[in-house]
């Protein structure tokens, strides 16, 4: 009988959304789900150390193991060497108290046994110092800590590391004395005695490669299942940590072959856990897989992927073992982010991959991609996507280092609801222990408190959109406003989740055609701008033809505000009301047609228009408020100038207009504020965003970064809310802050943290609304991408890298200003020396007159902690490591992992109480004659028609081009329905008549009776009951069912289906194949050629497939045979 709770942390070190999405990327395609992916919450996690505000590996380990916020360089002890109190009050770890509880225990690595993530679970040593003075960090005693680990008495110890386990002299297992002798004689590395020895004498049992480790779950080979296992599968990691080029040149491997995966260890571990007399105690087990770390901190992209896809292997282990035993958490959580990579989309999947542009002044600075081979190389090929496209990519890297970073920690089971959606790390031991010991602790950074609950069905959005922003981005404005304990109002939602932006067509996703998909939900082509690349009208997810979510809202009555920092034709908000052409007869994109958008917007009936663009208002030759003359001179491109004065025409339908925000706040607070208000508050965007170089803040006149007069676009919220809150029928607010996204691209640091803590005040706006005023409101954040790939940087504890040369100190403190720009190495390849320069409070130039500046970090609860830099991969947008965050209504709704698809979703379902307004078709007992666009209320979009008994007649595509998404059940009789692009058809009791020649993606089930379908393409037909016919068309790629009875599949009339239709169920001797036309197409039983492809049989002819049977070999049947074949 179970009596414990069980507990798995992996630690997937060094990873980022953005490193699992390179995997998910390469292995199972935008569209499909990792392992990562499919777990139930997602947090994120800040990892700074007691003195510092990043994670180390060594001292994230100790925080993890004992709930302690402890210094940078401890492996264990507190900096003055005495001993960490843990979070629960001992001066043991975790898995020392799970041990000592009687519960099985686990570590399991892929590097050396002495890695920090699971060594330092049960192992700890001191901070050495010298006679001479110099020091000895604790994580560099190899040999001491491995010995530990070897006598904690932990149950299964997986890893690398033989070097550190044999004395000076002695061969082992994978090494002779004399190359081990080669790699190392130092005393920290080396031990004195032989630990292998050590550990046989303490009752493990030793393995030594992935068979020896498998040969334990054989009864035959291993009749007695040990109780204490040490695998040591390599001389020091299972893995090569150099650079692509470094491995090539050596002909080395990623990974050594003989050596199980982490997920093969974790299998072998956790079935060996199982049967051990203690499990039902309850276990835990401390996964890391540190080659994630190693290669991004060698800018080895291949060797990440593969150690990304590795540890997630090792989380769909986890999984299974959860469905075995459902008392289990599972969480995850890296304590950096290594590298800082980022995927590039490229354009040609042939030619080698180029440069990014990295942190330019007022002249480039290129940085070489990584492709599948190392910089410079062959580009990645990403799997394919829905649709079937593969889309080439390369890797780009902030540099070497690991950063503070985006990491996200995610749960999974057993109390996986109380991770928070922004955690710190000692919450991660808070969490195992509860789980393990059914024990609360007081935590060292409450979670902040809950939003109320909401009391009705449907409710109010705010949906803010911070263009560009990772975890990243809001981790440097922490730093800067609140120190790293400090919590944002973005930290202090609710729910989080890692948002997946990709387009149609490409991997990144674009501020036009994301915001389409936000405001329609939708997946769109990279330049669309609320049309299909053929310009054609969207169907949005809801069915309502060509509408937006704010027009829809605008329908039902809602009130609406478009709040924008940039000018008024920015998509994060004119999406929701504009839509134009795509290079529609000329090379014009569709969001350079500033004036046309603009107009659109004003012309929406939105109540609340506020953000910039004055310019792109007013005809050429005219001023205005902002406008002056030699303003006017600089744009004359017609697209971005309308012909009439749009300003006059705001005011023609009904809105006050404002230009500052002064007049602003006059017209909102006035004793009767009008219903519509249209502010203007700069003559292009509100802010300016440039280099630092360009806007002279590396001099004695720097420029401002925003306008002066205009207001934040907090305060446009605070002043919209007070128009917008007098509807009865509730409101939808569409935000966003275009500096955050258009400073990232400039690499402009300080820019990009004034335009995100613009951002913040804007959520804090919207949450005092939700806690103060109405409950009934939803929060939604995310941006589209993730901009300039921001990384936040100190050097501390390691000193200043001498290679590539040029720092002007080796000393890790970043003092308050040096006379020139600090930097680190990037993407280093066997020859290269490329350099990414660090951004200050002024940019990254320097000089003895006007030095370079780092930020400065508030203090945390412990004390100092000291500048920092902020560290940019390039100038782009990225795919990246984005999270969605949701507060208020519905916000427990927010998947972990959610498509940009799922964005409108929840803004939709908040709003209306439903997935789509769908409109229900009913009929009667009697035959119904539907006809979608003439019957009332059937107009043939995303219809739920049920006619009910009768012989019934039902036809949806005569309403045309956008006619589909029905759900049609046709009730008893027999019933005729012509269906549409994705209907889903049921046909129930009769013999029915489908007919879907010329659609496509359709689900058609017959039921009982003798029915007869004519094909599509792209569709799913089951027969069902009776004797049923299958007509194929010219589209094919169908996969057909007959169900029980004697069926007819002709798989070709008088027209070639081009492509092959799935024959799934074919019973020979009961079902027949037949050819209609035969005699036109050539086809006679001697044409027609069978061959076996694998399990299945396709049938052929003239070099092409017509139809594949599955589960049939091709022997058993005979095209002249008469039961088996016609031919009409």
């Amino acid at each position: 009988m179970q009596t414990g709770n069980h507990v798995i942390f992996i630690h997937p070190d060094g990873t980022s959304p953005s490193h699992y999405g390179a995997a998910r990327f390469l292995e199972v395609g935008p569209d499909g789900r990792l392992n990562w992916d499919k777990l139930d919450k997602a947090a994120v996690y800040l990892g700074h150390m007691e003195d510092q505000v990043g994670g180390t590996s060594n001292g994230g380990a100790v925080t993890h193991a004992t709930g302690a916020k402890v210094f940078a360089e401890s492996f264990g002890f507190e900096k003055d060497n005495s001993n960490i109190k843990s979070l629960s009050g001992t001066n043991k770890t975790i898995v020392e108290e799970a041990r000592d509880a009687g519960k099985v225990t686990a570590l399991v690595q892929s590097g050396a046994i002495f890695e920090p993530g699971t060594a330092a679970f049960v192992a700890k040593t001191k901070d050495i110092t010298n006679p001479d003075g110099t020091k000895v960090v604790p994580r560099s005693q190899q040999t001491e800590i491995a010995k530990q680990v070897i006598n904690s008495g932990v149950n299964f110890i997986m890893g690398g590391g033989e070097l550190n386990l044999i004395p000076i002299g002695q061969a082992g297992f994978h090494g002779t004395a004399a190359e081990y002798d080669a790699l190392s004689k130092s005393s920290l590395v080396r031990p004195t005695e032989n630990l292998i020895d050590l550990a046989k004498k303490n009752g493990y049992t030793i393995v030594y490669t992935e068979q020896q480790l498998n040969d334990l779950l054989d009864p035959k080979k291993t009749p007695v299942t040990p109780t204490k296992v040490l695998g040591v599968f390599a001389p020091i990691h299972t893995f090569n940590d150099r650079p692509e080029e470094a491995l090539a040149a050596a002909n080395l491997s990623l990974y050594r072959e003989s050596a199980p995966t982490i997920g093969e260890m974790l299998d072998v571990t956790q079935k060996l856990m199982e049967k051990h007399p203690n499990f039902k105690n309850g276990s835990i087990a401390i996964v890391e897989e540190e080659g994630s770390d190693n290669f991004g901190n060698n800018n080895n992209a291949a060797g990440t992927i593969e150690g990304t896809l590795r540890a997630d292997k090792a989380i769909g282990v986890s999984l299974d073992f959860i469905n075995r035993y459902p008392n289990t958490l599972l969480l995850t959580a890296a304590d950096s982010d290594a590298g800082g990579l980022q995927v590039v989309d490229v354009a040609s999947p042939t030619a080698n991959v180029g440069t990014i542009n990295n942190n330019p002044t007022t002249t480039p600075r290129p940085i070489p991609l990584d492709g599948k081979n190392g910089a410079g190389t062959a580009p990645f090929i990403a799997a394919p996507d829905a649709n079937g496209d593969r889309f080439p990519f390369a890797v780009a890297w902030a540099s070497l280092p690991d950063f503070s970073g985006s990491i996200v920690s995610k749960a999974h089971g057993l109390n996986a609801d109380k991770l928070p959606a922004t955690v710190d790390n000692t919450a991660i031991y808070e969490l195992m222990y509860e789980t393990l010991f059914e024990k609360e602790l007081t935590s060292r950074n409450p979670s902040p408190t809950k939003a109320p609950a909401a009391t009705k069905s449907t409710g109010n959005v705010i949906f803010i959109h911070p263009d560009g922003t990772s975890p990243s981005h809001y981790m440097a404005l922490r730093n800067v406003d609140k120190g790293p304990d400090g919590r944002l109002n973005w930290d202090n939602m609710s729910n989080a989740g890692v948002y997946l932006g990709h387009m149609e067509n490409q991997l990144t996703g674009t501020s036009n055609a994301g915001a389409v998909t936000h405001a329609t939900g939708t997946k769109l082509f990279n330049e669309s701008f609320g049309l299909q690349e053929d310009n054609s009208t969207i169907v949005p997810a809801s069915g309502n033809v060509g509408k937006t979510i704010l027009e829809e809202a605008i329908e039902a009555g809602k009130a609406t505000a478009l709040i924008q920092s940039g000018q008024l034709a920015e998509p994060g908000s004119a999406a929701f009301a504009a839509k134009t052409t795509n290079r529609d007869g000329n090379d014009i994109r569709a969001r350079d047609k500033y004036a046309e958008i603009i107009e659109q917007v004003i012309r929406s009936g939105t109540n609340v228009i506020f953000g910039g663009g004055e310019l792109y208002m007013l005809p050429k030759g005219t001023t205005g408020f902002h406008v002056t003359a030699a303003i006017d001179a600089t744009e004359s491109r017609a697209e971005r100038r309308p012909t009439k004065n749009l300003i006059d025409l705001a005011k023609s339908l009904g809105y006050t207009v404002v230009y500052t925000e002064d007049q602003m706040n006059q017209v909102v607070n006035s004793t009767n504020p009008p219903s519509k208000i249209l502010g203007v508050f700069a003559a292009r965007n509100t802010f300016d965003d440039r280099t630092e170089e360009a806007l002279g803040l590396n001099t004695a006149n720097p420029l401002p970064l925003y306008v002066a007069t205009a207001p934040t676009v907090a305060e446009m919220l605070e002043a919209s809310l007070k128009i917008l809150k007098r509807d009865p029928d509730g409101f939808f607010v569409a935000l966003e802050e275009e500096g955050t996204d258009n400073f990232a691209n400039n690499n402009n640091a300080v820019g990009t943290i004034e335009a995100v803590r613009r951002a913040d005040a804007a959520i804090g706006v919207a949450k005092n609304y939700v806690d103060t005023q109405d409950p009934n409101t939803l929060i939604l954040t995310a941006a589209d991408s993730d901009a300039g790939g921001l990384q936040v940087f100190q050097y501390a504890p390691y000193n200043r890298p001498s290679t590539p040369s040029g720092n002007i100190t080796t000393s890790p403190v970043i003092q308050d200003s040096e006379t020139a720009v600090p930097f680190f190495g990037v993407n280093p390849t066997t020859t290269n020396t490329n350099r990414a320069f660090f951004d200050g409070v002024n940019g990254s130039t320097a000089s003895a007159e006007f030095p370079w500046k780092p930020f400065a970090a508030k203090n945390s609860i412990d004390g100092p902690m000291g500048n920092f830099v902020v560290n940019w991969v390039g100038t782009p947008d990225f795919p990246g490591s984005i999270v969605s965050k949701a507060y208020g209504m519905n916000a427990d709704q927010l998947p972990s992992t959610l498509d940009n698809t799922e964005i409108y979703k929840l803004m939709y379902r908040t709003l209306f109480g439903t997935d789509s307004r769908q409109t229900l078709v009913p009929g009667t007992a009697g035959a119904d004659d539907l006809v979608a666009s003439v019957t009332p209320g059937f107009d043939g979009i995303n219809d739920l028609v049920f006619t009910g008994a009768g012989n019934d007649s039902v036809d949806v595509p005569i309403a045309g081009e956008f006619a589909g998404k029905n759900r049609i059940d046709l009730g008893s009789g027999n019933d005729i329905i012509y269906v549409a692009n994705n209907d889903r058809a049921f046909g129930s009791a009769g013999d029915d008549i489908f007919e879907a020649y010329d659609v496509k993606d359709y689900r058609i089930s017959g039921g009982a009776g003798n029915d007869t379908i004519y094909l599509g393409a792209n569709g799913r037909a089951l027969g069902g009951d009776g004797n049923d016919r299958f007509f194929a068309g010219t589209g094919g790629a169908n996969l057909l069912s007959g169900g029980a009875g004697a069926d007819q599949f002709w798989i070709a009339n008088a027209e070639l289906p081009s492509a092959a239709n799935t024959i799934l169920d074919f019973q020979i001797g009961t079902d027949v194949i037949g050819i209609q036309g035969a005699k036109s197409l050539g086809i006679s039983a001697t044409s027609l050629t069978l061959a076996q492809v694998g399990a299945d049989t396709s049938i052929n002819f003239g070099g092409q497939t017509l139809a594949l049977l599955t589960g049939i070999q091709a022997s058993s049947l005979t095209p002249g045979n008469a039961s088996q074949f016609v031919f009409g």
